[in-house]
């Protein structure tokens, strides 16, 4: 990292030359841009004012951001002047702008003027981007574009436009636009600054880039994907959205040889001289159970051929670190029939043979329960100590997914040889958080320069240019299952959102009085998606009830929606325990029954449900 900072230190300067403004140290918390920021902010590359403001979303203008690539590229200073008619000696950026003309960054228009204060538009970013290749000597083959608005972007940039969105500095917007005359921002900004500091020659361990085409068309994988209960955090609460699934399945959403790139690091090799000390030392001292393991790990590498530092950075990720109850130990006993359970309060008297067991990969460990799933899965496999658990692991993941193709961290994710089948997690972003922590433990390490590295790239049929990481209110599905049905609010001053959460305060779009009323547009994660005089938003559904939502009741089954009040009548489909089916009532507000059989209406047409499984109340509090 030291000679990186060397080079791009003086863009600290330059970065963001603007004035602060009195918004929250939050600006950038919840933006899509928040990684590439948040970069160049932790390494002194990006500053904020005394509040901690960055304003992502202000424009910025073409002096601003030819500032930016001659701070980025680290310019020599030149004596010759700029010919620009209205840069004048004595303006901010007239050094600036006379080392960017010298070195044939920047032009001027028909008239001679270079027009610094106008507001930069994304093919103008994109031909100054592409000069800034040029000076560097990085070279790229320009694929075809395929943006709905391709005709759009000017003649004299269509090229430049080609190659920098081939080699990923910029990407399309949502619905597949390239938006050529769209005003850059400072995120934008930062983003492409990002990825150009790590457009870098490889180090001397070296670097392949391979491709893998396969037959699966690109919008039929998305769409199989979104329908496969992909989870926008980690918990798995929300169900995430087809665009962000989009962004995340698409592989030129991340730019090469940045942290998320190597997601597609094959991982079917063993790394050689790793330092046992330095791992130690620099990356599990203050790892919980995982303090001073490092010899587990490269052992587990070197015995199953397996890269020992995604080894690392998967067991980090699914440890938390070391602090997870099964990277400490849960223990296990052997119940009447010889089956492994975990020990409880109440069975532990009934239990023979009780070990404690780890688990540090996460194997088998569902979330319906992880903790007892995982730990019932290690005293099965004898992972009795936490070494047992790092080194037979490894030969799990290896002989489950590496050895049968699943060798890159996207490919255990997403399979794109057989999509949604196999595939080891259901976080869209699973696959990138460990890309993040491998290539922070490759540079921790030194392996980087040590070692070759090899990266597989997938390519589906008809893959389209990828698009930006979608907002967080569009990252969210919408399940329509309750779609029509009415409610109110049960509490006063409620939240309405723009997404389902409760920390982000500049989600709030307006507080609700006590019994607002409210049509259901859908829901995610224990919230609604609602209507309210026109708005739409998200409510905690703890804090409203549905006046037409029957309520299944808590049991270990689905209960069947049938097409007649009979059990010989077909079976529409099924509702989960403690979920919600809109009933269908009459004109005095009643619900319509058939005996003991209530009509309700499912995907759009009606059926009915036993009343045995409903909840009994007529307005239905969702608490």
């Amino acid at each position: 990292m030291k000679g990186k900072l060397s080079i791009f230190g003086a863009m600290l300067i330059a970065l963001f030359y603007f004035a602060p403004t009195n918004a929250a140290a939050e600006d950038i918390s919840k933006h899509w841009a928040y990684y590439e920021m948040n970069y160049l902010i932790t390494h002194d590359l990006m500053k904020g004012d005394d509040s901690g403001n960055y304003r992502p979303n202000d424009s910025v203008t073409r002096a601003e951001f030819t500032a930016f690539l001659v701070r980025a590229l680290n310019l020599p200073e030149v004596s010759t002047k700029p010919n620009f008619s209205d840069v004048r000696e004595g303006d901010w950026y007239y050094g600036v702008i006379k080392q960017a003309s010298h070195y044939q960054l920047v032009k001027g228009n028909a008239d001679g003027k270079f027009n610094p204060n106008d507001k930069i538009d994304r093919q103008q970013m994109a031909a100054m981007l592409k000069r800034a290749l040029d000076y560097k000597n990085i070279k790229t083959t320009a694929s075809p574009l395929k943006f709905n608005d391709n005709a759009s972007i000017a003649k004299w940039a269509y090229a430049d436009v080609q190659e920098v969105v081939s080699l990923g500095l910029i990407v399309g917007k949502p619905n597949n636009s390239f938006a050529p005359l769209a005003q850059a921002t400072r995120a934008e900004s930062a983003t492409v600054l990002y990825r150009l500091i790590h457009l870098k020659a490889p180090e001397a361990g070296g670097k392949q880039y391979t491709t893998t085409n396969y037959s699966q068309d690109y919008k039929a994988v998305v769409s199989k994907q979104a329908n496969n209960n992909p989870k926008v955090d980690g918990a798995g609460v929300f169900t995430a959205s087809e665009a962000l699934v989009s962004y995340y399945v698409h592989p030129k959403s991340f730019i090469q040889d940045s942290p998320s790139f190597y997601q597609f690091l094959k991982l079917s090799t063993a790394v050689p001289n790793l330092n046992e000390k330095t791992i130690n030392e620099k990356a599990l001292y203050n790892k919980g159970s995982l303090v001073g393991t490092a010899d587990a790990f490269i052992q587990a590498g070197v015995d199953h051929n397996v890269n020992a530092i995604y080894l690392l950075s998967h067991a980090l990720h699914e440890t938390g670190n070391g602090a997870s109850a099964l990277a400490n130990g849960i223990e296990v006993g052997l119940d009447k029939d010889g089956k492994a359970v975990m020990v409880t309060t109440e069975n532990r008297n009934s239990l023979t043979a009780v070990k404690k067991t780890y688990n540090v990969y996460g194997i088998g460990a569902i979330d319906a329960n992880a903790n007892k799933n995982g730990a019932e899965r290690a005293y099965t496999n004898g992972w009795f100590t936490i070494k047992d658990a790092i080194i037979g692991g490894a030969q799990f993941v290896k002989d489950k997914y590496i050895s049968k193709g699943q060798d890159t961290l996207y490919k255990i994710r997403w399979n794109p040889e057989n999509p949604t089948v196999h595939q080891y997690a259901t976080h869209v972003m699973w696959a990138v958080l460990q890309a993040q922590k491998i290539y922070d433990m490759y540079e921790l390490t030194g392996a980087n320069t040590t070692t070759k590295l090899v990266f597989d790239v997938p390519v589906y049929q008809n893959q389209s240019s990828p698009t930006s990481l979608p907002t967080p209110a569009k990252q969210y599905a919408v399940d329509t299952a309750l779609a029509e049905a009415t409610g109110q609010a049960t509490v006063d001053d409620l939240n309405m959102r723009t997404y389902p959460n409760t920390t982000d305060a500049s989600s709030i779009i307006t507080k609700l009085p006590k019994d607002t009323s409210f049509t259901l547009l859908g829901e995610n994660g224990g919230w609604y998606k609602v209507k309210v005089n026109g708005q739409e938003g998200w409510l905690f559904k703890d804090y409203v009830s549905l006046k037409n939502g029957l309520q299944i009741v808590d049991m270990n089954i689905t209960l069947n929606v049938r097409s007649e009040p009979s059990t010989t009548s077909t079976i529409l489909g099924t509702v989960k325990p403690k979920s919600f089916i809109i009933g269908v009532v009459d004109a005095n507000g009643d619900f319509v029954k058939n005996g003991n059989w209530y009509k309700v209406i499912y995907n759009g047409k009606t059926g009915w449900v036993f009343g045995d499984y409903i909840v009994n109340n007529k307005s239905l509090d969702s608490k």
